[in-house]
């Protein structure tokens, strides 16, 4: 990527104006990831309010969030799958996954059950 260059004869009113239009461009940049960083944090906000927590109050972080609502977002899936409202991924979860390899092997392989945060948080009450 080539530059433009300035030639030798430019004087200090060029210099002048090019910097201050390099200053007001970094301005401007800067407003755009200020407006930017904004709306992130804005659509944080707002997932955090869809997904329930323990307690009720708690201020996730951003990765937090994620792996909250993609589990939520699953254990919804289970809910529309099953049909059952209370622990619906016990039932999808309890089921080897099976492959081509799986069926010839003489063993099945141990298959360790994950726990759906959600499910378990309908159990305390």
């Amino acid at each position: 990527m080539s530059r433009n260059r300035r030639s030798a004869s430019s004087t200090s009113a060029e210099s002048g104006k090019d910097s201050q239009l390099t200053f007001d461009q970094r301005l401007q940049a800067n407003a755009r990831e200020r407006y930017r960083t904004h709306s992130v944090n804005s659509a944080f906000n707002n997932l955090r309010q869809l997904i329930p927590t323990e307690p009720a109050n708690r201020k996730l972080s951003k990765i937090e969030t994620l792996r909250l609502a993609q589990s939520y977002i699953s254990h919804l899936v289970a809910v529309l799958v099953t049909g059952n409202s209370r622990r619906p991924c016990a039932a999808t979860i309890n089921h080897q996954p099976t492959t081509g390899d799986d069926l010839d092997a003489a063993q099945p392989t141990p298959y360790r059950q994950s726990i759906c945060t959600f499910c378990v948080t309908f159990d305390k009450y």
